[in-house]
C-alpha cells in the first residue's frame, strides 16, 4: 500500500493505492479530502498509512446511518426471531434513523451516540399516529355516573352524544378505553411523558452496538464507537412493577368463577404459575400430567402485529417443569372435561391442535385479543388496573412476600440468572428485610 498527496485547485489530497481489484487487475484508489496544506496532507498519508499497517483502515464511504440500518436489518432478519426482528425495525426506524439518519456512518463516534441517548431520555416519545383534542374531565365524570347507574357502554355513548357536544361523536369502543385509562394509576400515564425510560435507552445502544459491530467485521468501520458512548443504565421502567394484592386477585377469580368465563382456567393457571401469556396459550394437553401435577413448558404461542406463529422458549432455561397446586388441577380437569364436550358436538368439523387454551372449534387463541378480554374484565369487576403480564408480576411479588427463596422464583419463571429475579422485584426487598431482622434478633433478644 502506498500513499501520496496531491493539491487539486486550493485543496490538498491524499491519494492510497490499494491493492489491484484481483478480478480484473486494475488499480484500485482511493482519495481522501480535506486538507488545507501540503502538511496537513503529509501528517494525513502517514496516519492512514499507520491505520492500513494496524489493521484499521476503512475505505471512505458515504453511506449513511439510514443506509446501513437498511443493509443491517436485511443480513440478520434471517437469524433472529420474528418478534425481535420486529422490535428492531421499529426502535431503528423510531429512535435512530429518526434522528441519526442522515449522518455518514463513518462520521458516527462516541459523541454523536451519547448527544443521542441524551435526547432519547428527554424528548425521545413518538407522537402518537392519531390527533384531536380528546376528551375533557368532564366527559369521563360523566360516563362514570352514567355506569354506576347501570347504563351499558353503548346506552352510555349513546347519553353522551346528546347530552355533551364535546362528545357528539364518541362510540363505544372509544368510551370503553377512555373509561380504562381513566382508572389507570398515575404512574402508568408514561406514554404522556415527551422522554424515554432509561430502559428503553438502554435497549436502543444495545441494538446499535449490536449493528455497529457488524460494521466493523463487514469492514464498513476501523472499530466500534458504541464500545466507547455512556448509555443510561438499564433497570426498571419509569411506571414500575405492578401487581396486586391477595385479596384483589382473589376477588378477580371469584368474578369469573361466578360468571362461568371460559378463560378462567386460563386465569387460574396464569395466577398459579407465573407463566408467560405466550407460554400457556402454546401448553398442549401432552405437556400436562395432571396425575402428577405438573406441567412442562416446551412450546409458546407469540403474537408479531397480526401474525401469530408457535414457537420454543428462547432460551435452555425456559425450557422448565412448573408443579402445579391440587386447585390449579382440579380446575384444569374440569376445564378439560368441558373442551372434550365440546369436541365431541363439532364431531369431524373440530380443528385439533392439542391446545390447553383454545376456541370452540379447536383453533389457538389470539395472544393480544386474550389480554385484551382481561383487561376488559379488570374494568368490569372494578378492580385496579392490571395487565395480564401483572399476574406474573403478582406471583413473584406474593412469593417473596411469603418467603419464597428467589432461586424457586427464578427456576419457575425461566429466568437465566437469579440477579434477573432480584433486581426485577427489588420492591419486595425491604420488606424481607425486616422480617429477617425480626426474625434473627429473635432468636437471641428477649
Amino acid at each position: 500500500m502506498r500513499g501520496s498527496v496531491v493539491k487539486k485547485g486550493t485543496r490538498w489530497y491524499v491519494k492510497i493505492e490499494l491493492d489491484p481489484d484481483p478480478a480484473t487487475g486494475k488499480r484500485h484508489q482511493k482519495w481522501h479530502s480535506g486538507f488545507n496544506t501540503k502538511r496537513e496532507a503529509e501528517r494525513g498519508r502517514i496516519d492512514l498509512l499507520s491505520k492500513f499497517d494496524r489493521g484499521e483502515y476503512v475505505e471512505p464511504s458515504q453511506q449513511t446511518v439510514a443506509d446501513f440500518f437498511a443493509d443491517w436489518l436485511k443480513a440478520i432478519e434471517p437469524t433472529v426471531r420474528e418478534s425481535t426482528f420486529d422490535s428492531y425495525s421499529r426502535n431503528v426506524k423510531n429512535h435512530v434513523v429518526a434522528h441519526i439518519g442522515a449522518v455518514k456512518l463513518t462520521k458516527v463516534d462516541a459523541g454523536v451516540l451519547n448527544t443521542l441517548y441524551a435526547h432519547l431520555l428527554t424528548a425521545g416519545r413518538c407522537l402518537p399516529s392519531r390527533t384531536g383534542k380528546g376528551y375533557s374531565a368532564a366527559v369521563v365524570e360523566r360516563a362514570t355516573e352514567l355506569r354506576s347507574e347501570g347504563l351499558t357502554l353503548q346506552a352510555t355513548a349513546d347519553r353522551l352524544r346528546v347530552e355533551l357536544p364535546e362528545a357528539e361523536h364518541i362510540t363505544k369502543d372509544t368510551l370503553a378505553s377512555l373509561l380504562r385509562r381513566a382508572k389507570q394509576p398515575a404512574t402508568t400515564s408514561a406514554r404522556q411523558r415527551p422522554g424515554l425510560d432509561k430502559r428503553t435507552v438502554n435497549y436502543v445502544h444495545t441494538i446499535i452496538h449490536r449493528a455497529l459491530k457488524d460494521a466493523v467485521r463487514w469492514g464498513r468501520l476501523a472499530r466500534n464507537p458504541a464500545d466507547a458512548a455512556n448509555p443510561p443504565k438499564g433497570g426498571q421502567k419509569s411506571d414500575g412493577i405492578h401487581a396486586w394484592d391477595a385479596p384483589t386477585l382473589r376477588s378477580f377469580l371469584a368474578e369469573s368463577a361466578r360468571e362461568d368465563e371460559r378463560l378462567h382456567p386460563l386465569w387460574v393457571l396464569l395466577a398459579t404459575t407465573g407463566m408467560r401469556r405466550g407460554e400457556a396459550l402454546g401448553l398442549r394437553w401432552s405437556d400436562l400430567d395432571l396425575d402428577a401435577g405438573r406441567l412442562r413448558v416446551v412450546q409458546t404461542l407469540t403474537q408479531t402485529r397480526s401474525k401469530v406463529k408457535y414457537g420454543e422458549p428462547k432460551t435452555l432455561s425456559g425450557r422448565r417443569p412448573i408443579a402445579l397446586d391440587k386447585a390449579t388441577v382440579a380446575v384444569l380437569r374440569e376445564h378439560r372435561k368441558r373442551m372434550l364436550e365440546e369436541r365431541m358436538l363439532l364431531g369431524s368439523g373440530f380443528d385439533d391442535h392439542g391446545l390447553v387454551f383454545q376456541k370452540p372449534e379447536g383453533q389457538w387463541l389470539k395472544p393480544d385479543a386474550v389480554s385484551a378480554t382481561f383487561l376488559r374484565r379488570v374494568t368490569k369487576y372494578d378492580l385496579p388496573y392490571l395487565s395480564l403480564h401483572g399476574l406474573r408480576h403478582t406471583w413473584a411479588t406474593l412469593a417473596l412476600e411469603r418467603g419464597i427463596h428467589p432461586r424457586v422464583v427464578q427456576e419457575r419463571f425461566g429466568h437465566s440468572t437469579i440477579s434477573i429475579t432480584l433486581g426485577m422485584y427489588s420492591h419486595v426487598g425491604p420488606t424481607l428485610h425486616d422480617e429477617a431482622a425480626a426474625q434473627v434478633a429473635g432468636l437471641f433478644l428477649p
